[in-house]
């Protein structure tokens, strides 16, 4: 977000801030993050029947006419620049991704005025070898000594692994921000882990998600953890050894439902995006540092707005060092790939409810 003065050019109320790239106030920006996350789930209609609500009446304009009208001018802002989407398939993309868990996914050196960004990428590394030995060690010696000789690439993911590799990653994460930022250091342990717990399910499967598009693009499996594959054609391995008073085909009945309903098509939203290292980082940064609802401390919710505007920043020098100068929409899809996280993290808490009735996975919560 950048200052600007001027009136919204969706609804015309007056605005001081850039959103996406664009002059538009809050509102109608929150509005578009929004609907563009449940664009696929709910079909807009116009409410006049014409998709015309937009002429001379701006404020007054239906849901539908109101998207259709943020995306026009999103998509005229891109326009000025029309060698900018080749540009972005030849930077940020990787042609080909890793089989190799052996440390992080490659990308360009970051720029060197992205000091929050960089800490990430160093920071990342160092997690994802941190994340590989602690849950090597977890590992009977069979399962290890193939992982070691690459007999397997992974191992299965099964019900008593996921759980203690899950918390390797929350204790990798609180090294990570701790790292990263000053003001996330300076917090006491308590608060340090209350705050990253907010985020933790997110986080968690983001993370899964987004190395699942790396090294899986092509199929429905996922990285529950760093050196695990997990795929609803194998969920009999997945509950072999869960404990006895589940009911696995019930269990194996809801965790598919769940896993076809949230994981599978927040995956094609990860791949349709393709988000590159420093974007996957930001990301994780935005998440952690969100406008959590649960928080009444007014000097961490200046601290999380202050780190937010931070990244915000470091995001379009990161964009302009690529050479690509109409980004907004490409911050939108960013952004909007958060807010559809966020349902998904809702979701997943609902479905935590039912699995603790079923007996299972209530060690997530007491990570």
């Amino acid at each position: 977000m950048a200052e600007q003065s001027g009136n919204c050019l969706i609804c015309g109320a007056p605005s001081s801030a850039m959103h996406f790239g664009i002059n538009c106030c809050r509102p109608c920006s929150v509005f578009y993050k929004r609907t563009y996350a449940q664009s696929h789930k709910r079909p807009l209609r116009c409410k006049e029947g014409d998709g015309k609500c937009t002429s001379n009446k701006p404020k007054s304009i239906c849901r539908k006419c109101r998207f259709e009208r943020f995306t026009s001018i999103l998509a005229n802002s891109e326009r000025k620049s029309t060698s900018d989407s080749e540009v972005m398939k030849q930077k940020y993309y990787s042609p080909e991704p890793s089989t190799s868990f052996e440390g992080s996914p490659q990308s360009d050196s970051p720029c060197s005025d992205t000091p929050i960004l960089e800490r990430l990428k160093k920071a990342y590394g160092a997690l994802c070898e941190m994340r590989k030995n602690g849950e090597m060690c977890s590992y009977s010696s069979q399962i290890r000594e193939e992982l070691q000789q690459g007999t397997i690439k992974y191992a299965p993911a099964t019900y008593t692994n996921v759980i203690p590799h899950a918390g390797i990653l929350f204790a990798g994460l609180l090294d990570l921000f701790s790292t990263c930022f000053e003001d996330f250091k300076r917090l006491s342990n308590e608060k340090q882990q209350q705050l990253l717990f907010l985020s933790f399910q997110l986080m968690h499967r983001s993370e899964d998600i987004y190395r699942a598009v790396q090294y899986f693009p092509d199929d429905e499996t996922f990285m529950p953890s760093y050196t695990t594959i997990f795929s609803i054609d194998n969920i009999d391995v997945f509950l072999s050894d869960c404990p006895a008073s589940v009911n696995k085909e019930e269990a194996s009945a809801e965790i598919i439902k769940n896993t076809q309903r949230t994981l599978v098509v927040n995956k094609a939203h990860f791949k349709r995006i393709q988000l590159t290292i420093e974007e996957f980082l930001a990301f994780l940064g935005l998440a952690l540092w969100r406008d959590h609802k649960s928080i009444n401390d007014e000097d961490m919710i200046e601290m999380a707005m202050n780190n937010r505007s931070q990244l915000m920043a470091e995001l379009h020098k990161y964009y302009a060092g690529k050479e690509i100068s109409a980004y907004s929409a490409r911050l939108g899809e960013l952004l909007c790939l958060l807010v559809s996280m966020e349902e998904l993290e809702v979701q997943h808490k609902e479905d935590q409810k039912v699995y603790a009735l079923m007996n299972m996975f209530n060690e997530y919560l007491t990570l």
